[in-house]
């Protein structure tokens, strides 16, 4: 199966205080042949919670510098999806459910690659179904 995971999926992987039970149970269920896809917007977002955790002083920056090699753990595969017609189709995520482009990558991503979202976001897990694009839960 293929997966697509969003930063807020992956944060509660790895963060300890963002630990969620239903997402580990969920990636628990992903087997080792799988693949994880995540848009290239994703390392900005993830990099982005980890400066957030800095910035409110939750974390150290050797404790985030930790965390770090856990999303190589989780095998993550960066899509290359850019261009103008990349951008239009985002933007008519924006049109069909009011999402941001950054939201809408992830959306675009798991409907292009048949595969299941993983998200936390409510907003994302309802266009998505809406989309009828499989989230895992």
């Amino acid at each position: 199966m293929t997966y697509v995971f969003d930063s807020s999926f992956a944060g509660a992987l790895i963060i300890p205080d963002e630990k969620n039970p239903s997402a580990d149970k969920a990636y628990a269920s992903i087997a080792e042949d799988d693949h994880i896809f995540v848009p290239q917007l994703f390392w900005y977002e993830i990099s982005n919670v980890f400066q957030n955790l800095l910035r409110r002083k939750r974390y150290s920056i050797d404790e985030i510098m930790d965390f770090i090699p856990s999303l190589a753990f989780i095998r993550i595969l960066s899509d290359s999806e850019l261009g103008p017609d990349y951008s239009r189709k985002l933007l008519s995520f924006y049109e069909d459910y009011g999402l941001s482009s950054y939201d809408a990558a992830y959306l675009e991503l798991a409907g292009r690659k048949n595969a299941i979202l993983c998200t936390l976001d409510f907003n994302l897990i309802e266009a998505a179904k809406k989309q009828g694009v499989a989230v895992l839960n």
